[in-house]
């Protein structure tokens, strides 16, 4: 989910939070009981049913203010609750959250849709829909009559009950299911790329509601229905409407460990698009969210092509001149943007139609730099940590992921990598562990500018994007920090 809403299922992930931003458990709980027989009447009801008996808006607008002291307050709680059953994973949250922003991190969420950031209602909207698509693993996007249905059902009934009726109790409600938003989606997202969903789900805390009862039910524009006698429409089910990757995800490892997935060929081929480069203005990159070790959100950084022509790129792991950029539009409209400049200030505009300003090397924004002109070989060494799972929730999976390059002056290289995880057993009794190492892997390799070329010992080859990170204003080359594929690595000697 790239900038887009991430959908959550419904209560049980709500009962910590309930009781943290009410006054008495018995309210929280009351709010949760509310939900729970919402939910349960979903499978017993026909589409025809929900729409008639939910007709109308999607309620009251619950507004509340969210401020700086509040959200500290917020994570400061929930670093304390976590402390007591996992204080290795309240360490991580506390240093985490001490660096980043949820709040902006959620907001980007929302940003291509028409939930407000600031509405108690549309925020609880938001955990409903996320957990139902993390208890189906979908990525399919939900539509915005799908989103009002949703707080209908759910969200509109609970509107006169604490604590969502009470300003002071909804604001910090709301910003606890915010939190736990952000790093329920950051977990499953590693999981997906680790190919470990079923592992993540099983191992959530009983917090979330279970997930048996989420896949009972559908999200279509009535909102929850249940499955049960129910057709999916043809033209619904066909689109799947897959939703990109977010901004919170881009540091999640793939299950082969971060492996590019790039074209190979046999002795290499001449690109196919060379003429792309004609049309590059700039190579850049800019800092987004991703998915550390225990699913802790942490900072990431992503590789931009700006084109003359006032469009960018975000390049995935394909060197540019080997990329079909019509194709890429049809297929991967969100890959594509907007940018003007003014001076050092650069305003991106992504195809929700949500602008960002941007500072040259002020913090978010960078230049890239290519290889230098003759620069063929280099003798450093690269490594990309990630990982994913959900002990920054309180859950019982951590996973960890390390990947290495080794390039050497005389042009060779060689590859290795590991992936690691366990499971505590506290939610399923049952502990593991495993890890894995990636097979060796070596040949020759080759710069040009934006270009690294690998090739094994057998002749077959792969072309994949490269660039150097910069520093400083006005920036200079870092060559301590390279982009190889998609990803950003740096040298840890």
């Amino acid at each position: 989910m790239t900038a887009k809403i991430v959908v959550i299922p419904v209560a049980a992930a709500l009962i910590p939070l309930l009781a943290a931003a009410a006054p008495a458990q018995d309210v929280g709980t009351g709010l949760l009981q509310g939900m729970q027989q919402q939910f349960r009447t979903l499978d017993a009801r026909s589409v025809g049913e929900v729409a008639r008996s939910e007709s109308g808006d999607a309620g009251p607008a619950l507004p509340f203010a969210s401020n700086a002291e509040l959200r500290a307050a917020t994570v400061t709680r929930h670093v304390r609750e976590l402390r007591a059953s996992n204080p290795i994973a309240a360490a991580e949250v506390a240093r985490e959250m001490a660096r980043h922003d949820y709040d902006a991190i959620f907001r980007s969420f929302l940003s291509d849709t028409a939930l407000r950031p600031d509405d108690a209602g549309d925020v609880l909207t938001a955990f409903v829909v996320l957990q139902w698509m993390v208890a189906n693993d979908t990525k399919a996007e939900p539509s915005p009559a799908a989103l009002r249905a949703v707080r209908r059902q759910m969200v509109a009934p609970m509107a006169d009950k604490p604590p969502l009726s009470q300003a002071a109790i909804r604001a910090a409600f709301a910003e606890q299911v915010k939190l736990r938003t952000v790093l329920h989606h950051a977990g499953w997202q590693a999981a997906q790329r680790l190919g470990m969903v079923p592992s993540f789900v099983a191992g959530l805390s009983k917090d979330f509601i279970p997930p048996a009862k989420l896949r009972a039910v559908a999200l279509t524009d009535d909102g929850l229905v249940g499955k049960a006698g129910r057709k999916v429409s043809a033209d619904r089910a066909a689109a799947g409407g897959a939703l990109p990757e977010a901004p919170v995800a881009a540091i999640a490892p793939t299950a082969t460990g971060n492996a590019p997935p790039v074209v190979v060929t046999e002795p290499p081929t001449e690109p196919r698009h060379a003429a792309n480069w004609a049309a590059v203005e700039g190579v850049y990159f800019r800092s987004t969210t991703g998915v550390g070790v225990g699913g802790m959100v942490v900072i990431e950084f992503e590789p931009l092509i700006l084109f003359r022509d006032g469009s960018y790129y975000e390049i995935d792991d394909n060197a540019l001149e080997d990329v079909d950029l019509a194709a890429e539009r049809a297929t991967k409209p969100r890959r594509f943007g907007r940018w003007t400049r003014s001076g050092d200030s650069y305003v991106l505009t992504g195809t929700g139609g949500k602008p960002q300003d941007y500072k040259l090397q002020d913090g978010s924004f960078f230049k890239a730099y290519p290889a230098e002109a003759g620069e063929r070989t280099i003798a450093r060494s690269y490594r990309r940590m990630s990982g994913g799972g959900n002990t920054a929730m309180g859950g019982d999976v951590m996973i960890a992921v390390s990947n290495r390059y080794d390039f050497r002056s005389d042009g060779t290289y060689g590859r290795g990598g590991s992936t690691g995880a366990t499971n505590s057993g506290a939610t399923s009794g049952v502990s593991s562990a495993m890890s894995r190492r990636r097979p060796p892997e070596g040949g020759r390799y080759g710069l040009d500018r934006h270009t690294l070329t690998l090739t094994g010992p057998d002749g077959r080859s792969r072309r994949l994007f490269f660039a150097y990170g910069s520093q400083k204003d006005p920036p200079q080359p870092d060559r301590e920090m390279a982009f190889i594929g998609g990803s950003v690595f740096t040298n840890p000697d």
